[in-house]
């Protein structure tokens, strides 16, 4: 085997990690656009070097591409290519907002790191952070959104991370050495020695075995965690603290495969035989809502809809964070945070696009307290419909492709986003390596929405209020359909209600139903919809798409898997099998590209837009970095944050 040290192949210094971070993360729409919310080699953190005259601070924005509820429905109106502005949708008209000539954005302070202000750096302050929702746990495995992984990141250390650009890195604070064999099937990790869990107890390659374990047990509700790591063929405790990750084959995943959040053995094996899928019982629930971690982050308390406290832990092996208490106040209306900040209630958090360009301006409150961000990010944001065949329409390509034509992306980037946004081409980021430049945009053109719903069999009836039906086994179907939104998201109210509008006017009724974080994912996994909008965040490799988009990731239980709209292509399939196995990186390359455009020409979701990084931070912090997966989420992220002790707040 060859050996390498873990500190010849670290990043920085301390590296954590919380495994299920590298996958695909679900977001909740409101961190959208607003008006209220794969890695490797593509392009990481942009330059900022620029600095604004007059300011003396201020640098320009990393380089961005330009974008180019339930009640019943009235009768449609005639279809227009052009219809009239709605009446119904908030009809915002934005100034020309240019964020490169704002001097709250992109500020060289908040990049500052900590290396530049060695002795001056306060290491008792409190850093106060937002959530829009509760985590259903805190369980590291059971993770699947965005609230879990943010709070997990910070309370569990593993043994491989992965830096702002989605390199993968031993993590040198539970790594002594790391050995790969010749055959690439064998990876032999050897621990530091020493190391504990929160509660003192050893920190040990049983751990690994164990965590290993219960991510492939499929009694766990973990899909996040199992795409990749069923690639393993067995994960071996040598002794105490020798583990050795066996692989079915090399891969040119391998590294990521290995990459499964670890739990603490002694506290999960106690109600393992009564409660074998981590979460069930009261034991379970209790140790799952006040975890027992081993990151730098010690748990303190969780409130519900309140918040979530932490507290720098002393005794953490690697270097320790700046801020010694980390609060999540749950924030779930992006109004309010704007008001909790500008209190300075808190010191963070993910600006909406209206806010961005329009309420956080130099005269504003805002400019008192904070700093504005922009960079580039790959999140997306998307229609999805279910095409399980629960539901008569949208099983077919040609409806869903109307649909797309129908959906007036243009005007809801304009309108609601400040063209602070990137009009999407399919599943990948067009700065990202798998991105497909042959896919071309399917335009606005209810015309052509029209015909391809005529095609389809669903015609516009004069005598039933001009809505279209089908007639299936005899009897005539409306085309009606709900769509499912996230409680925070004002963006996804919005949104709807231009693209109800519009499907009006061509004969197809379009409820809405707005339901709670935790209720809406219940729903979307178990594959109780006919649509639903929400985020995807990026993962680290296009493998992680598997999981959303390979036929086998669609599981009727939604207990494994995230293939929510039940999409199904025999080549798709067929070419990520390609792709996990495929290591010349051009032709690699080929085919992630095959599969975006095979995906977007078969729309299984309105592929709307990528949300660029809009975030709002105190003056006071700095060392902040950015990443294609946002603020944080990677490393050093918040574990690089700091205050100058002149700036001292707490």
């Amino acid at each position: 085997m060859r050996r390498y040290p873990a500190r010849a192949l670290r990043f920085g210094s301390t590296l954590r990690s919380f495994a299920a971070l590298a996958a695909l993360v679900c977001l909740p729409l409101a961190a959208g656009c607003d008006s209220g919310k794969d890695a490797p080699e593509s392009a990481g953190v942009a330059a900022r070097t620029s600095e604004d005259a007059g300011t003396g601070d201020a640098t320009s924005p990393p380089t961005i591409p330009a974008s180019g509820a339930g009640a019943e429905s009235a009768a449609p109106k005639p279809a227009s290519s052009t219809p009239e502005a709605s009446t119904t949708a908030a009809a915002i008209l934005p100034g020309a907002y240019d964020p490169a000539k704002d001097p709250l954005v992109n500020r060289r302070s908040t990049y500052e790191t900590a290396s530049a202000a060695a002795g001056q750096i306060a290491e008792d302050e409190t850093l106060y952070r937002v959530l829009d929702g509760n985590p259903r746990n805190m369980n590291a495995i059971l993770a699947s959104s965005t609230y879990e992984f943010n709070v997990n990141d910070a309370l569990y250390d593993g043994i491989f991370t992965f830096d702002a650009e989605m390199r993968w890195r031993l993590n040198d604070v539970t790594v002594e050495s790391f050995e790969e064999s010749p055959d690439h099937l064998t990876y032999r990790v050897k621990l530091r020695s020493g190391l504990v869990w929160h509660d003192g107890q050893p920190f040990t390659a049983h751990d690994v075995v164990f965590s290993y374990q219960s991510v492939m047990d499929d009694r766990v509700k973990c899909p996040a965690q199992r795409t990749g790591t069923e690639e393993l063929a067995d994960v071996v405790a040598i002794d105490d603290l020798t583990v050795e990750y066996r692989h079915k084959q090399a891969l040119p995943t391998s590294c990521w495969n290995a990459l499964f959040s670890i739990i603490p053995k002694h506290i999960y094996e106690k109600d393992k035989a009564q409660n074998p899928d981590l979460e069930s019982g009261e034991y379970n629930n209790r140790m799952n809502r006040a975890p027992i971690g081993n990151g730098p982050y010690k748990f303190v308390r969780w409130v519900e809809n309140d918040k979530i406290e932490m507290v720098r832990w002393d005794e953490y092996p690697g270097p320790k964070p700046h801020f010694k208490r980390m609060i999540f106040r749950i924030v779930p209306d992006p109004n309010i945070m704007l008001l909790s900040f500008n209190k300075q209630d808190v010191d963070e958090f993910r600006m909406t696009s209206k806010q961005f360009a329009t309420q956080t301006g130099p005269g504003d409150d805002f400019a008192k307290v904070g700093y504005k961000i922009r960079a580039p990010q790959y999140d997306l944001v998307y229609i999805c419909w279910n095409m399980d065949g629960s539901n008569p329409f949208f099983g077919d390509v040609r409806v869903r492709r109307a649909m797309t034509h129908a959906c007036d992306i243009p005007r809801m980037i304009k309108q609601l986003c400040y063209d602070l946004v990137l009009p999407s081409h399919g599943i990948y980021h067009r700065d990202s390596w798998m991105f497909n430049p042959e896919i071309k945009l399917i335009p606005y053109d209810l015309a052509a929405a029209e015909k391809l719903l005529d095609e389809a069999g669903w015609i516009q009836d004069a005598e039933r209020d001009g809505w279209r039906h089908k007639v299936i086994d005899g009897q005539p179907v409306k085309f009606e359909f709900t769509l499912l939104i996230p409680q925070a998201s004002t963006t996804g109210k919005e949104m709807a209600a231009i693209f109800q509008e519009d499907l009006k006017s061509i004969g197809v009724d379009m409820r809405t139903t707005i339901m709670e974080w935790a209720t809406f994912q219940e729903r979307i996994r178990k594959h109780e919809f006919q649509a639903q909008t929400a985020a995807w965040g990026t993962g680290v490799d296009p493998d992680t798409t598997w999981n959303v988009w390979h036929s086998s990731s669609y599981e009727k239980s939604g207990e494994t898997g995230r293939n929510y709209g039940g999409y199904r292509n025999a080549r798709v399939d067929e070419l990520f099998l390609q792709g996990r196995h495929e290591f010349d990186h051009k032709k690699r390359q080929a085919i992630y590209r095959e599969i975006a455009k095979i995906i977007y020409d078969e729309q299984p979701y309105v592929f709307m837009w990528h949300r660029d990084i809009l975030w709002a931070v105190h003056k006071r912090i700095r060392g902040v970095t950015t990443s294609p997966r946002g603020v944080f989420n990677f490393y050093p992220s918040f574990a690089a944050w700091w205050v100058h002790m002149d700036e001292k707040k707490y």
